[in-house]
């Protein structure tokens, strides 16, 4: 692959290289560990230097780029994959030097990456999850994407400030979010209007409102309130709006299991307790999509993915028409917050076109490219502006998780990520099924975190 503009490698850079590939693979492997689902699906820095490219005022380059390049991701459905196709082409046909290799991944995403990143053979642009991104960061493998800001009319200032922060590393930006999902509260409205009561905007009015639910609600198929997983998912959401954190705010030590982390998860056990809410393995239906569609339940705390297959279930007639989206209810004296998943397009950092790649990760998270994106309904946009496209007024659930964006706290905790969430989730599940107090549960879990991993 060659690129015509000038190699503006960083020092991070550098360092990777004089590793080679077997010194990064162990970088990789002392930074990431684990894996696995939750249940679901500013600051300056180094820079790159000039790279030879002439911004134009749409956000694109006058440089004349030669680059082969390759992109790799996985791909959500055939829709997806299709939809990034176009964009490709479009980009191909505005950039007559570049081409674009897509090669996505079937399974194993991340394991395949922190392979070919090892070995110093990665795409030149591929996804990385804010999950463990942190860890690819910190190993030196992806390049400073700070020469994007401010641009050629290109600006970061757009997206919402926590998406652009989960792809910080030591205050410089090595991703630019491609698209995230928030969680809110998927409710079905016949239920709701047959209790009497009002999406909840605190969690008192979420209690008073499930035990409307349980006491009023006869359809045939319903069996409880609400649905959330064994590992209770929402407490992190719950944590944040408490005023709690997963670690200090140096990142050196674990500090869920405060007094708000306590609270948050007393508060989720206590609706199981009461009856108020079930574990997907006490309903027909495997997870929260299905157990709305079925009208097992009248809520859940669910993302936009679930919303696909609400609106293609056939087996429940008007079934669509029934399940709104509200922001989550927050405590008494709490903060709005919702956790949000979100997936950046980052550079490697051994790309033999850096220039070009850049300007592939510039098309496809400027305004329209994303819009595109947006209106597939694929993910949600990670610009603020696009709230005001007409897709999302012709989607008000969409929108509503959208909105969320601005207050949304990304699913990623540092390099460490994965280790501090693969600790916390089976204490979670321990609370959630009666097996420990809240307070133990939480207590293991830190102590496990601060004593194994930080």
């Amino acid at each position: 692959m060659t690129d015509s503009g000038t190699d503006g490698r960083s020092t991070r850079r550098r360092f990777v290289a004089g590793m080679g590939s077997a010194g990064t693979a162990a970088l990789l492997a002392g930074c990431t560990s684990g894996g696995g689902g939750d249940g679901s699906g500013g600051g300056g820095g180094t820079g790159e230097g000039a790279d030879g490219d002439t911004p134009t005022a749409g956000g694109g380059t006058t440089e004349s780029f030669d680059a082969d390049l390759t992109l790799s991701g996985w791909a959500a459905n055939n829709e997806e994959s299709a939809l990034l196709e176009e964009l490709i082409a479009d980009f191909e046909a505005e950039h007559e030097g570049i081409s674009v290799d897509y090669s996505p991944v079937q399974s194993k995403y991340k394991q395949k990456i922190k392979t070919q990143l090892g070995a110093g053979n990665a795409p030149d642009v591929f996804y990385v999850d804010s999950g463990y991104f942190p860890s690819f960061a910190s190993a030196g493998v992806l390049l400073s994407l700070d020469d994007l800001a401010g641009s050629g009319g290109y600006s970061t200032d757009d997206f919402f400030d926590p998406l652009l922060e989960a792809f910080r590393f030591d205050g410089t930006l090595y991703g630019v979010p491609k698209d995230f999902s928030t969680l809110g509260l998927f409710h079905n409205t016949a239920m709701f209007e047959e209790a009497g009561v009002e999406p909840p905007e605190t969690w008192s009015d979420l209690r008073t409102a499930l035990s409307a639910l349980n006491e009023n609600v006869t359809g045939d198929s319903f069996k409880t309130p609400m649905v959330e997983y064994a590992n209770g998912r929402s407490w992190w959401a719950f944590l944040y709006q408490n005023g709690g954190q997963v670690l200090s705010d140096d990142g050196s030590e674990a500090v869920f299991a405060s007094d708000a982390g306590v609270e948050a998860l007393e508060y989720l056990v206590g609706l199981k307790e009461d009856g108020l809410l079930a574990v997907p393995s006490e309903l027909g239906a495997g997870w929260h999509g299905a157990a709305l569609a079925s009208e097992e339940v009248a809520t859940a705390i669910l993302g936009p993915w679930g919303l696909p297959f609400i609106e293609g279930y056939e087996k429940n007639e008007g079934i669509d028409d029934r399940i709104d989206v509200a922001h989550l209810p927050t405590p008494g004296g709490g903060q709005k917050a919702t956790i949000a998943y979100t997936v950046s397009y980052s550079v490697s950092a051994n790309t033999d076109a850096p220039g070009a790649a850049k300007e592939l990760v510039r098309s496809l998270t400027s305004d329209e490219g994303m819009a595109e994106w947006a209106r597939k309904g694929l993910a949600l946009s990670a610009r603020k502006s696009h709230r005001d496209l007409d897709y999302y007024d012709e989607h008000p659930r969409r929108k509503t998780l959208l909105e969320a964006g601005e207050w949304s706290r990304p699913f990623s905790f540092g390099p460490e990520s994965e280790s501090i969430a693969n600790r916390i989730r089976p204490e979670l599940e321990a609370a959630m099924l009666g097996e420990k107090s809240p307070a133990d549960a939480l207590s293991t879990a830190q102590k496990k975190i601060n004593s194994e991993v930080l």
